[in-house]
């Protein structure tokens, strides 16, 4: 029995006492004694009956604390801390998602992979911090260049992945040659100066009757390469 029960009881028990000697034609001392008993334990339930209030009110803080730090947690679980970017586990859950809609509605996307050209240089050259400051630069041109609806996500080190959502193979070519394009014709500007960035991509469309997305992504990264052995500031159509 909770604190707040026994007390209820023992001042229901009293009024009952105090009733009984009332009809028994009991002596005001007695009586008096009684009320003042009941008295001290109808305070005693309003101050517990207060601090149960006040510790409600606390326990809804506390689990709306928990909640928003909860939801942090998986925001920072699934986002790249330097680009704000999807990380690679963000990316994954994303193409899990659009998948399943692909199989369930035909639903079409494509995947692009992109890669800085010479980005190891960058970094030896000019520092790892200089090489942030490109990899910053580069997301947020990505981000400008493609649509609201398409998901972008730092893959690893200096490679990016891109979900077309609702795309062609035609339409996905040109966001991603466009994206090339203007990131050629503007330098990078740096703490070291301006730096002329390039990028080689591979890009393959989604079969919308394949379960695994990583048979996507195969054929994309396979594509980079070509790109890369073609010559860098370019990008592929992936070859089945």
């Amino acid at each position: 029995m909770s604190t707040e029960d026994r007390t209820e009881t023992r001042i229901d028990a009293l009024l009952s006492a105090v009733a009984a000697l009332e009809e028994s034609g009991a002596s005001d001392d007695a009586l008096c004694a009684l009320r003042q008993e009941v008295e001290w334990l109808a305070g005693r339930y309003r101050r517990l009956d207060r601090n149960l209030h006040k510790l409600s009110r606390v326990s809804d803080r506390m689990q709306s604390q928990i909640l928003e730090l909860n939801d942090k947690l998986r925001k920072a679980s699934i986002t790249d801390p330097l680009t704000g970017l999807a990380n690679r586990r963000g990316a994954a859950d994303a193409l899990s998602t659009q998948t399943r809609a692909a199989l369930d509605h035909g639903t079409g996307f494509c995947v692009a992979l992109l890669d800085i050209d010479h980005f190891k240089a960058v970094n030896d050259t000019h520092g790892h911090d200089v090489g942030d400051e490109v990899l910053e630069e580069v997301s947020a041109r990505l981000t400008s260049s493609l649509r609201d609806n398409d998901m972008i996500a730092r893959w690893g080190g200096e490679e990016f992945l891109v979900m077309l959502r609702d795309t062609s193979i035609a339409d996905a070519a040109l966001l991603i040659e466009g994206f090339l394009e203007a990131l050629r014709e503007r330098p990078v500007m740096t703490a070291a100066g301006p730096l002329k960035i390039t990028v080689s991509g591979g890009l393959s469309p989604h079969d919308v009757t394949d379960d695994d997305f990583d048979h996507t992504i195969l054929k994309a990264d396979r594509a980079l390469y070509a790109a890369k052995d073609g010559g860098r500031d370019q990008w592929r159509f992936a070859e089945d």
